[in-house]
C-alpha cells in the first residue's frame, strides 16, 4: 500500500493532522513508538494541568477563611491525584484510538527511519508514502555539566508520580515547566527556589505581567533569583546538593535535596533521516523549513516542536491540519501569532508582542489596560490579583494581548482571534459581554485604547 500521507510521530501534530486527513478522505498512517498524544498527554500538558488542578483546590482551601469558609483537617493525598491524572491520560489516549478507527487511520508502532522521498523504516517494514510529515517533537535538555540521573537530579518526566519528597527542591529555569512544577511543589509541602539566567521570569513575556506574577510566587513562598547562573555540585553523592549560584558578583551556595532541570528541549531527529536528503537543519538542530513547512525535499513536510521555537502542542496541531489543507486544497500556509499560557497561580496568557517589542519598532504605542479589581466578578470570586493588557499601534490596531489572572487562558482566545485578524480597538465598540464576567475586562482594556471604556 501506498498511503497519501505519513506522520512521524503521535503526538498533537501526528495525530490530529492524521484525523483531519482521514475526514478529507486521505489514506493516513501514524508511525509511534510510545503512547499516542505524545509529550503533551503522555508528560506534559495534560498530567501536569491535572495535577495542578487538584493543588489549585489547596490553594482555595487555604484561601477559603477569606470568602466565609473554614476548613480544618483537609489532607492531600498524592497518591489520589496520581490515580486521578492517569485516569485522565488514558481516557484520552483511548479517545484518540478510537478516532483512528471511526477515520480509518493506520497505527504502525516503532522508530521510524525516512530512507527516501516516499519510504519510511519501521521494524525493518518500508512504509511508503506520497507525502511525509515530521512531527516527532522534542525532548529536555540537560546542562552541559549537570546531567539527569532520575534520582535527585531530574526533568519533569521525572516527577509525574508525585512519589519523590523533595525537602529543597531547585529549579534550574523559569519558563512555563518550571514554574508550574515549582508551585506544585511548594504547595505539596517542599521549600522552591527558582533559578533563572535570564533577568526576568517567563523570559520574553511582557515585563509588567511578569512583575505581579513574581510578586504573587513571593506572597507563595516561592524564593526567585533572576540573573543568576549555576554551576556544578562538587559532591552529587552527599546526603544534600550544594548547588553554587553566582548573581552580581556574588557566590552563594544553595542546600537543596533535589534539582529539577527546565532549561529548555531539543528536537528529536536522532536516526531520523539520511544526511544526503535534503532536510536541512540549524545549529540547534531544529529542521528548516520554508513558510508552507515543507524541507528541502518537496515531499517531506515537519511541524511543531521539531522544526522550533514556540514549543507549543496547539501549534504542532494546527501546523499539521494546515499541511493537509495544502495537500487537498492547495491552501497556502500564513503564519500568525500563537498565544499561549502558563497555568500558575495566578495564570498567565498572552498573544502577539510585548510593550517591550513594540517600544522598539517605528510609530507611537497605545496601551489599553484593566485591572482585576476593578471588575465586578473578580470581585465576587475573589480573584481580585490581574490584569488585561493591550498593545496596539497608533492606529489603534492590536498586536498583543496579555493577560494575568484567574481564567487568563479562556479568556485569551477573543485576542488572540483580533491579533491574528489585524483588529483594531473600534472593532470591539459594540461587543457585548455578559455581566458579571470575567470577560467583561477584555471590553474595557481594548476601550482603553479606543477610548471607550467606562471603569477605567
Amino acid at each position: 500500500m501506498i498511503y497519501d500521507i505519513a506522520f512521524i510521530g503521535g503526538g498533537p501534530g501526528g495525530y490530529e493532522g492524521a484525523i483531519l486527513a482521514g475526514k478529507r478522505g486521505l489514506k493516513a498512517v501514524v508511525v509511534e513508538m510510545g503512547q499516542l498524544g505524545g509529550t503533551c498527554l503522555q508528560r506534559g500538558c495534560i498530567p501536569t494541568k491535572a495535577i495542578l488542578h487538584s493543588i489549585r483546590t489547596v490553594k482555595h482551601i487555604r484561601d477559603a477563611a477569606k470568602i466565609g469558609i473554614e476548613i480544618d483537617g483537609y489532607r492531600v493525598s498524592p497518591e489520589t491525584i496520581q490515580k486521578r491524572k492517569n485516569r485522565i491520560v488514558t481516557k484520552l489516549t483511548k479517545g484518540i484510538e478510537l478516532q483512528f478507527n471511526q477515520n480509518h487511520i493506520d497505527l504502525i508502532r516503532g522508530h521510524g527511519t525516512i530512507t527516501a522521498p516516499d519510504t519510511i523504516m519501521v521494524n525493518d517494514t518500508e512504509v511508503k508514502a506520497k507525502t511525509i510529515v515530521i512531527a516527532t517533537g522534542s525532548s529536555a535538555v540537560d546542562l552541559p555539566f549537570l546531567k539527569r540521573d532520575g534520582n535527585r537530579i531530574l526533568s519533569s518526566d521525572d516527577l509525574l508520580n508525585l512519589d519523590i519528597q523533595a525537602e529543597h527542591l531547585v529549579v534550574i529555569g523559569a519558563g512555563a515547566v518550571g514554574l508550574e512544577w515549582g508551585t506544585i511543589y511548594r504547595y505539596l509541602g517542599s521549600r522552591v527556589t527558582v533559578i533563572e539566567i535570564m533577568p526576568a521570569i517567563l523570559p520574553g513575556s511582557d515585563l509588567e505581567i511578569t512583575e505581579i506574577l513574581r510578586n504573587e510566587l513571593h506572597k507563595q513562598e516561592i524564593t526567585i533569583h533572576t540573573g543568576a547562573a549555576v554551576s556544578a555540585p562538587a559532591d552529587l553523592t552527599g546526603p544534600h546538593l550544594d548547588l553554587p549560584v553566582q548573581k552580581d558578583g556574588k557566590s552563594w551556595t544553595e542546600r537543596c535535596s533535589h534539582i529539577l532541570l527546565a532549561v529548555g528541549r531539543k528536537p528529536n531527529t536522532d536516526q531520523l533521516f539520511p544526511a544526503g536528503i535534503g532536510i536541512e537543519r540549524d545549529t540547534r538542530g531544529f529542521i528548516q523549513v520554508d513558510r508552507n513547512l515543507r524541507t528541502g525535499c518537496p515531499t517531506i513536510f515537519a511541524c511543531g516542536d521539531v522544526i522550533g521555537q514556540p514549543l507549543l502542542a496547539h501549534k504542532a496541531s494546527h501546523q499539521a491540519m494546515a499541511i493537509v489543507d495544502l495537500l487537498v486544497s492547495g491552501k497556502e500556509i500564513r503564519p500568525h501569532p500563537l498565544p499561549a499560557a502558563v497555568f500558575t497561580f495566578p495564570e498567565v496568557a498572552s498573544v502577539g508582542i510585548t510593550e517591550e517589542e513594540a517600544n522598539k519598532r517605528p510609530g507611537s504605542v497605545r496601551i489599553g489596560r484593566f485591572p482585576y479589581a476593578a471588575g465586578s466578578r473578580a470581585n465576587a470570586i475573589e480573584e481580585k490579583i490581574g490584569l488585561i493588557k493591550i498593545v496596539a499601534d497608533e492606529k489603534n490596531h492590536i498586536l498583543g494581548a496579555h493577560i494575568i489572572g484567574a481564567e487568563a487562558g479562556e479568556l485569551m482566545p477573543l485576542l488572540s482571534y483580533a491579533v491574528q485578524n489585524h483588529l483594531s480597538a473600534e472593532d470591539f465598540r459594540g461587543l457585548v459581554c455578559i455581566h458579571p464576567t470575567l470577560s467583561e475586562g477584555i471590553w474595557e482594556a481594548i476601550g482603553g485604547v479606543g477610548g471607550f471604556s467606562i471603569h477605567v
